[in-house]
């Protein structure tokens, strides 16, 4: 739409400025009918002149906006092709790298959409109403409420709930029971992520020492001819390598910080409220 736009624009901003143009020149020669023949033809010369420079300005601007183009065009090219010299000058551990870096990007990505999606509803909110509907005795309706959230925190609820009948013991096992359940789903695959970044740190230094021993090699027993761009290649390849696995380890390691913190977060919730919901059950059974 904006490239549709932008057209209709420019061309509306040429016609008025050609209008205000030809406005100024009709202003300038208030008397047409007494201006001399010779006088008419320098004004027109004048407003051909105006117009052209406009028609010219105008195609400047449209070179101009072509040439950012193609120079943004040659930047992203530019990047594409020295990564691709920098990935192939690595040597062989760069694409057991690639796919370490892979694999743990996939796992962020799963990760934040569980915990911070899924398993994230609001305690809070979630809590009031439940506390609401006890206070009310309406059991079953607490039920319902939790029912329809399906994050760890409303199903463990929910399984004390659905025990209210039962003795606190009762309740308490249904409570340890469903947390044995959700709790795993929670804390699944991030400790994936510290691994892997720990292996590719390794895997890069581990091509690191292929890439010295290589260096070392050229220059102790290759041609002299020979021997500037193997240890060229050898340094490039220590070098690259080690600087691909930090660039894969450290968002890994930011990661599963992040990922680590809230699922700490979301367990603490769990405990702090399945605790609540026993205490409220057995206030309201006492109350009965």
């Amino acid at each position: 739409m904006a490239k549709k736009m932008f057209p209709l624009m420019l061309a509306l901003l040429i016609f008025v400025f050609s209008g205000s143009v030809f406005a100024q020149d009709a202003a300038d020669g208030t008397d047409t009918t007494t201006v001399a023949e010779g006088d008419s033809a320098v004004v027109t010369d004048s407003t051909l002149v105006d117009t052209a420079a406009v028609v010219d300005d105008t195609e400047l601007e449209d070179e101009m906006e072509a040439t950012e183009e193609e120079a943004e065009e040659e930047v992203k090219l530019s990047f594409f092709a020295a990564f691709a010299k920098f990935f192939r000058e690595g040597g062989a551990a760069m694409p057991f790298i690639l796919f370490f870096f892979a694999v743990g990007l996939v796992i962020f990505v799963e990760r934040i959409i569980f915990l911070f999606g899924t398993a994230s509803a609001k305690p809070e909110a979630l809590m009031a109403k439940i506390a609401s509907l006890i206070r009310k005795g309406s059991i079953e309706g607490a039920i319902a409420a939790t029912s329809e959230e399906k994050s760890p925190l409303s199903k463990i609820v929910e399984a004390a709930l659905r025990n209210y009948k039962g003795t606190e013991r009762d309740i308490q096992n249904a409570v340890d029971e469903m947390a044995l359940a959700e709790l795993p789903r929670i804390n699944a695959r991030i400790g994936y992520l510290g691994m892997l970044a720990n292996v590719s740190t390794m895997v890069g230094l581990l091509g690191t020492i292929f890439g010295l021993i290589a260096a070392f090699a050229a220059v102790a027993a290759a041609d002299p001819e020979q021997k500037g761009v193997l240890l060229a290649n050898g340094i490039s390849m220590a070098m690259n390598t080690t600087a691909f696995g930090l660039i894969a380890a450290i968002p890994m390691l930011v990661a599963h910080s992040v990922l680590t913190a809230k699922a700490d977060s979301l367990v603490d919730d769990i405990d702090r409220y399945s605790v609540m919901v026993m205490n409220m059950l057995a206030q309201a059974r006492r109350e009965a």
